[in-house]
């Protein structure tokens, strides 16, 4: 009987390590000049470059491991002494994502990323809640930080407010990624008391087919998924950009608004992005319950306020690369010794 276990024992060892070479032997070890080149760089991994446009040697986690290959080249980095930081940029990572629309790779996962990782761009309030310990060292930035100031405020004001949505599919489903992630359920509560009680004309992107049109005729326009460049025109075009997401970890939308001069109504219990709103910026809601006094004051204000020099004096690529730089050099100093300013590669 004994025998009999060991031989299964050492056939379970042997798969293992065989399912391990073959995964191996299909990853393409590359040396460290080649990792870093546009071509080989891959997600969930972002790249920095200094004032110059120079690659450097660091890399940031910003999500779960989607494979072992995801892993191996992680190791790969360490191995070519690539420093590794992590960044909060993908929902609630680095704790456990709980929404029924993520794929469940994640929960398999049993890499350590606040153990094994020490350094992190955070953008959440209260780490310790996102698995977060005294031994980490974060900074609170985020690659959103690093937009620049759009200075075309020349543009008519068609839209009262634009929201974002991207459709999962044909049925609108209210528990799809981008639903759940842009928080398409309180949008659809809200909109009733923007559209009808306050009489605002909405621009809704992404959601076609989903029957607002029938519900609020010509006070809304609704489109499919915009490019990247016809978009930012909508925004130039809006009052104010709606954000009721809670999941959201990149708010990217927000920093293209303010930049533009567009005013941000967002709730208040997102995970990122609420340290860009205060009362030069916006206003901030919980849901349908008391999204009229902040829309009012939103209102009453929106033409006192501008987001963009708020935004000029806080952060933008100037700010934020010397801000990274600063944050980063007394753990790297001999790699950025001659380095003045450190930003994201977009």
């Amino acid at each position: 009987m004994i025998k009999k276990i060991l031989i299964i024992l050492f056939i379970c060892i042997l798969i293992y390590f065989n399912l391990n070479i073959v995964c191996i032997e299909n990853f393409q070890e590359l040396n460290k000049d080649e990792l870093l080149l546009k071509e080989n760089r891959k997600f969930p991994f972002r790249y920095f470059q200094d004032e110059n446009n120079n690659v450097l040697p660091i890399v940031a986690v910003t999500a779960f491991f989607r494979s072992n290959e995801d892993k191996l080249r992680y190791l790969n980095y360490i191995k070519n002494g690539i420093n590794i930081i992590g960044v909060t940029a993908y929902k609630t990572f680095p704790k456990k994502i709980t929404d029924d629309a993520e794929d469940k790779y994640h929960l398999s996962d049993d890499f350590n990323y606040t153990k094994n990782i020490k350094i992190w761009l955070t953008c959440m309030k209260n780490l310790d809640l996102y698995n977060f310990n005294s031994d980490n060292i974060a900074l609170e930035m985020s690659e959103s930080d690093f937009y620049d100031i759009d200075d075309n405020n020349t543009t008519e004001k068609k839209y009262d407010f634009i929201y974002i949505c991207n459709k999962d599919n044909d049925s609108c489903p209210l528990n799809g990624w981008n639903a759940i992630n842009r928080n398409y359920d309180l949008a659809l509560k809200c909109f009733p008391i923007m559209i009808n009680e306050f009489k605002l004309k909405g621009l809704c992107v992404g959601r076609i087919g989903c029957n607002l049109e029938k519900l609020y005729g010509d006070n809304i326009e609704v489109t499919d998924f915009l490019d990247y460049h016809v978009l930012q025109q909508k925004m130039r075009e809006s009052k104010f950009l709606f954000v009721p997401n809670i999941y959201d970890a990149s708010p990217r939308v927000i920093s293209e608004c303010l930049v533009k001069n567009v005013p941000v109504l967002m709730n208040r219990n997102i995970v990122c992005g609420f340290k860009y709103i205060n009362n030069k910026t916006g206003e901030l809601f919980t849901d349908e319950h008391d999204i009229k006094e902040s829309l009012q004051n939103l209102l009453n204000n929106i033409n006192n306020i501008s987001p963009q020099k708020w935004w000029i004096n806080n952060y933008g690529v100037e700010n934020s690369s010397i801000k990274l730089r600063n944050f980063l050099y007394p753990y790297y100093s001999d790699l950025l010794n001659n380095v003045k300013k450190i930003s994201f590669i977009i």
